[in-house]
């Protein structure tokens, strides 16, 4: 049965559509774990196959440019062709043995010419809609003559199957699109591969030799994840279809995007043809798609590690030259949010003037939930969350990143705070050890056993899951 799809949302230039199961017999409550005043969460949400619905339904279509010096009934300006600035009419009549009255009688033209070396995309739905009058943009340029479109509906529909055979039919999250469906982000967070980093760790690590600070923070309670995937595409001059994994915090509803491999799919081939993608050394999407999957359960394991590393470093604000607002517009968010990020950072920390790593990405994440008033499919929403993924990923890094852009706007020497053979970035932790304000418990990375061992229960699920399928 096809899904009925509102006119309102064919109409929207801009949306956010939020899902709840994959199918509509899947759809249900969300996770009991999932905060009720998460963003991007509907009282009544719809599933990822009627949301996918609603995407363009697209096709490859031909480019064709405006002639202007062709009339409507092909009649060629001559008079109009002899003013083009560059153009030598008289070494063309030479050349050609005809006037060039002559040489536009014989010529057969149209006054809109196909360019063979591009073509576009058209979406049929608004192209009927813009034949009824609304102000309908149902076509995107591609640049490449080896351009061959992916139709978004066909490209998002394998994921159905590919969670089925995973198990995973409780997934929710939510699609934004922009420029009536141009521009997609995509978010699938996904229950079963839930983990807990837990707040009172047993594993041993090495004793601290270094004498740095052991820090102390409100975020050491056990702390509920779910891997997921963000997908995406623009219509609007690119030829890629990506996926990456992301982490969702079920109590906060914040998401750390691009904890892992980046995937993309060019617009080549048939995607939805498995034995033509075969034949060409492609992996069909449908396969595509469960081995994204597969890599965000295989990389709980990393994140497990990261999460206990952004607990273990501090910034302390009494000690470094800038405030927690500040440190955040280093990093390139904008006043406002980055302010109610400090405001929640330091609220929570303990003492309040040292909030770890992990406090200060959490922090940005939910003050972009509360407060955020662009588009979430917008590329500068894309960038404020991707600041909080690098904290995860390079915590030293970002904290280079934010010393290296304060030296650069003191007018002093003496005001700057890195070395000078700390001027390239690094993310090793012995590279911030030693930096004013900047305290670190010692790694605390998993101990080579206690990675085995949670290496171990996720891959046991995976093979499970594979087995069942």
């Amino acid at each position: 049965m096809t899904a009925t799809v509102p006119v309102t949302d064919l109409l929207a230039r801009e949306t956010t559509l939020s899902f709840a199961g994959l199918t509509p017999a899947d759809q249900g409550d969300y996770p009991d774990a999932v905060s009720s005043e998460a963003r991007c969460l509907d009282p009544d949400p719809r599933s990822l196959k009627d949301v996918i619905a609603t995407l363009p339904q697209a096709s490859s279509g031909e480019l064709w440019a405006t002639n202007e010096f062709v009339g409507v009934d092909g009649t060629v300006d001559t008079e109009a062709i002899r003013d083009v600035h560059g153009l030598d009419v008289d070494e063309l009549e030479d050349a050609s043995g005809c006037s060039l009255d002559e040489l536009a009688t014989r010529a057969s033209s149209d006054p809109l010419v196909r360019i063979r070396d591009h073509q576009d995309i058209v979406d049929e739905r608004r192209k009927a809609l813009c034949a009824l009058g609304y102000d309908v943009t149902f076509r995107w340029q591609i640049a490449s003559d080896r351009y061959s479109i992916i139709n978004p509906q066909e490209a998002y529909l394998p994921i159905i199957g590919a969670l089925q055979q995973r198990g995973e039919t409780e997934v929710f999250g939510w699609a934004s699109y922009r420029d009536w469906g141009g521009l997609l982000k995509m978010f699938v967070v996904c229950p079963g591969l839930e983990h807990v980093v837990s707040g009172s760790d047993d594993t041993e690590f090495d004793d601290d030799t270094d004498g740095v600070t052991s820090v102390a923070d409100s975020d050491e309670a056990d702390l509920v994840m779910y891997g997921g995937f963000e997908t995406g595409y623009d219509f609007r001059g690119t030829q890629t279809l990506w996926a990456k994994p992301i982490l969702y915090f079920p109590e906060t509803g914040a998401v750390v995007p691009d904890t892992g491999k980046r995937y993309t799919r060019r617009h080549y081939g048939r995607a939805t043809d498995a034995t033509h993608e075969r034949a060409n050394d492609r992996v069909p999407i449908n396969e595509w798609w469960k081995t994204i999957y597969d890599d965000v359960a295989d990389r709980l394991v990393e994140v497990d590690q990261a999460i206990r590393r952004t607990r273990a470093i501090a910034y302390d604000f009494e000690v470094l030259p800038f405030d927690a607002a500040t440190c955040y517009q280093y990093w390139g968010v904008a006043a406002t949010y980055a302010e109610a990020a400090a405001d929640r950072a330091t609220t929570l920390a303990s003492p309040p003037s040292r909030p770890t790593v992990y406090n200060i990405q959490l922090s940005l994440l939910i003050a972009l939930l509360d407060s955020y008033e662009g588009s979430l499919a917008s590329d500068t929403y894309q960038e404020y969350i991707e600041v909080a993924g690098e904290l995860l990923r390079k915590p030293a890094m970002m904290i280079q990143l934010a010393l290296k852009e304060h030296d650069q706007q003191v007018e002093e020497p003496d005001e700057r705070v890195l070395a000078d053979d700390q001027q390239t970035l690094s993310d090793a932790l012995e590279d911030i050890v030693d930096v004013p304000g900047i305290e670190v418990d010692t790694e605390v990375d998993l101990s080579d056993g206690g990675a085995q061992r949670l290496h171990n229960r996720v891959q046991r699920r995976l093979d499970d899951l594979r087995d069942a399928s």
